[in-house]
């Protein structure tokens, strides 16, 4: 590498802590890396992946044949999301957010004395979620036996999600033949998650409301808490092979499951229950079940995935598919307990208590389909759009504050992604730019809660000062994304 190219290198290095952006984890395609590939919405296994081939089909790095440099920013991406009666009452909850930040960041070589090879450097995130909900319901009604008359009832919860899986990667290809090319990417992966869940709910006499230091002052309560926060590092790698016919390019690119080598959480998980009671003026025990632990071993997993792709060149427009299919995840301990275990006080609902930190989970399978178009309106200017599924691995049925062993909630649906923009030549530069718009939505979901008509107390049902969970809420999600992206050619003629 001569020196004016070192500082390309280094300017990756600068890049290579990148802001995640607002989004729902559980599903494989929600990444867009903000090149001309993401415009033709990531159907580009087969061709045309450009700078992105480190991640699409590390072969079509054989492809460039002259250095590049690349950085792409997605503007701002703006998501809307509406729950709707997910804790009762039929409110809807929506939240607005808008992010900046950069995403892709890319150097290719070419290096002189090695025929036909490309080697490609790459930092990106690849998968994101920044969640947060939360919401208070009160109500004055008879709940408790133990007081007569009406209580102050007051049901909150509040969830968060942070999440991030960033990647840094490097890649070699090499043109076997005039028709087929291989190659390969190996990528260290880092995934970090800070998750909160929080269920409470109380409700005390209105009698003695001005006088709470009054001994009669009465107040029932019920919490359902969880915090995780941890990480797991890992190596994925994957290979491609691309193959050329004389207006047709055929792509395979075979991606293996994570291997983990680092990783570890903290958990604080408490159930309590205060003061309820049974059709009856004598309270129940209380109860109390409570563990903080550090260090647990963790590992979050990612599948084998296999995509096919192809590629149709026209004269002054071209055609693109691809089809990934990602293996299942049978259930596993993402997170494992250790010895000693919870303080376990008056056990009035029956909670399993054993290795009661261990945090479980478990992916579909799932098979996604894109398909693309590029027109080229003129010499320096092409016209590109796309489409493309995301379905999730993990679809949204229910809080799981009652499981056992425990699950992380994640509010993910089925998405669809349509993209479209315009790529331009200027100089030596590539500069694209345009939109995405992406949809989800499904209703009859279960509630996370339901602070509607609650019963104080039902052992059999684990229900404390909560209703029965029904089946009417509903999930709205709208995003849109405008795409900004470089890509400097250094070797490349004018």
């Amino acid at each position: 590498m001569s020196r004016s190219n070192y500082k390309y290198f280094f300017l990756v290095l600068f890049f290579l802590h990148q802001i995640p952006s607002f989004s729902q984890t559980g599903r494989y395609w929600s990444n867009s890396f903000n090149t001309d590939a993401s415009l033709l919405s990531g159907a580009v296994v087969g061709g045309g992946s450009g700078i992105a081939a480190i991640f699409y089909n590390p072969a079509q790095v054989a492809d460039i044949d002259y250095q590049k440099f690349s950085i792409t920013a997605n503007i701002f991406s703006t998501y809307i999301y509406n729950y709707s009666d997910a804790l009762g009452s039929g409110n809807s909850y929506s939240d607005w957010n808008f992010k900046v930040q950069p995403r892709f960041v890319a150097f290719l070589l070419r290096p002189k004395n090695w025929d036909k090879t490309s080697i490609e450097l790459a930092s990106f995130t690849r998968d994101n979620a920044t969640t947060e909900l939360r919401s208070r319901t009160t109500h004055q009604l008879d709940i408790l036996s133990a007081t007569p008359g009406n209580e102050e009832y007051i049901g909150d919860f509040y969830y968060r999600l942070d999440y991030e899986d960033y990647w840094l990667g490097a890649s070699i290809a090499k043109k076997m033949s005039d028709k087929f090319s291989l190659g390969i990417s190996a990528f260290h992966s880092y995934v970090s998650m800070n998750y909160i869940y929080d269920i409470e709910a109380n409700a005390y006499n209105l009698n003695e409301r001005k006088q709470i230091d009054n001994e009669d002052f009465y107040v029932a309560n019920f919490k359902n808490t969880q915090s995780i926060k941890g990480y797991t590092s890992r190596i994925i790698l994957k290979l491609g092979l691309k193959y050329s016919l004389k207006n047709v390019d055929l792509g395979l690119a075979i991606t293996t499951p994570s291997m983990a080598y680092a990783g570890e959480s903290e958990v604080y998980r408490e159930v309590a229950v205060n003061n309820v009671s049974v059709n009856s003026t004598t309270p129940l025990p209380n109860m109390l079940v409570t563990e903080f632990q550090d260090e647990l071993e963790t590992n979050f997993k990612e599948p084998l995935s296999i995509a096919i792709g192809g590629t149709y060149y026209r004269e002054k427009s071209s055609f693109y598919f691809t089809a990934e299919y990602f293996a299942a995840v049978a259930k596993y301990n993402q997170i494992k307990d250790q010895p000693p275990g919870p303080v376990v006080t008056n056990n009035l609902i029956g909670i399993r208590t054993e290795n009661w930190l261990d945090n479980t989970t478990s992916k579909d399978q799932v098979t996604n389909v894109a398909i693309g178009w590029r027109n080229r309106v003129s010499k320096n200017v092409e016209i590109i759009s796309g489409f493309r599924t995301d379905f999730t691995y993990d679809e949204y049925d229910g809080g799981s504050d009652n499981l056992y062993p425990s699950e992380i909630t994640i509010f993910s649906l089925d998405q669809y992604h349509v993209t479209a923009g315009a790529q331009f030549r200027v100089l030596k530069t590539d500069i694209i730019a345009g939109l995405q718009y992406s949809i989800s939505y499904k209703d009859n979901l279960p509630q996370i809660a339901n602070f509607d008509d609650p019963i104080e107390f039902s052992a059999q049902d684990r229900l404390v000062l909560q209703g029965y969970r029904n089946n009417t809420m509903s999930i709205n999600e709208n995003t849109l994304s405008l795409f900004l992206g470089f890509t400097y050619n250094i070797g490349e003629d004018n």
